[in-house]
């Protein structure tokens, strides 16, 4: 019998030691692209650039990348409900010391307190938490991060199949070529079919995602909103648009 955790270690071990190139694969996926008809070659969604409101205490990671921010802001949420859970959470904030609000300068600054608050561990797992929320709720895209590592078989723990055309389009063609690498020894190792460009995970590579290694290893590799992709050397791809509407934001604000 073959042991599960044996498996995973051969396919590291393999994908650490092989010399491949995407390039034959590139190639393979173009020719069959202007064989067919209606293969869809349209490019990812991109994040949205505006700040994306919770409701919840959460809201203070605006200030990891900005020293301040315009009271008009809040003002100018257009959920009268969302606004106002928006406002008692900087009210909150302020009355314990992570921020200033300025009603002459009509802005909202962060302080020392606030800073260490918002660098916290526990904090940011909580803001991403909180943003995914409302990303379902307002019926956004949901997808995964590929890297180009063998922790990319997560992305069929949440979707059945992926369009390597949408990989090959990518304008980070250093991470795309990395991914359609691992994309290749994963299918001469038998853990995927790629057919018309269509990837699909065989019995072998469920195998694979079920070994107790291989679910340590992908901790934290789990879908997310678009709103909070982005990051370099990884290429977000969908795995499902929701569509139906959860529990509203507001409606969760936590009192």
């Amino acid at each position: 019998m073959y042991d599960e955790n044996q498996m995973y270690d051969d396919t590291i071990q393999t994908l650490k030691n092989t010399g491949h190139d995407a390039k034959s694969l590139i190639d393979l996926i173009n020719t069959m692209k202007n064989k067919e008809s209606g293969i869809s070659n349209e490019l990812l969604p991109t994040s949205d650039s505006s700040f994306v409101f919770t409701g919840q205490s959460t809201d203070l990671r605006y200030f990891q990348n900005n020293a301040e921010m315009p009271i008009s802001m809040i003002e100018n949420i257009p959920n009268e409900e969302l606004k106002n859970a928006v406002k008692d959470e900087f009210n909150k904030a302020a009355l314990s010391g992570k921020v200033t609000i300025d009603n002459k300068t009509r802005k909202i600054c962060i302080t020392e307190s606030g800073k260490k608050f918002i660098e916290l561990p526990t904090f940011k797992k909580a803001a991403a938490l909180d943003l995914d929320h409302v990303a379902i709720s307002q019926g956004q895209t949901l997808g995964v991060e590929l890297d180009g590592n063998v922790t990319d078989l997560n992305f069929f723990n949440y979707a059945d199949s992926l369009d390597l055309n949408n990989i090959i389009s990518h304008p980070d063609t250093s991470a795309a070529q990395k991914i359609l690498s691992n994309f290749n020894v994963l299918k001469e190792q038998g853990f995927i079919n790629i057919n018309n460009s269509i990837v699909s995970i065989t019995s072998k590579g469920k195998d694979l995602l079920n070994t107790s290694l291989f679910k340590a290893a992908s901790n934290g590799v789990t879908e997310k909103a678009a709103a909070m992709a982005g990051v370099p050397g990884k290429i977000f791809v969908i795995t499902k648009k929701v569509t139906s509407a959860i529990t509203s934001t507001a409606a969760t604000h936590q009192k």
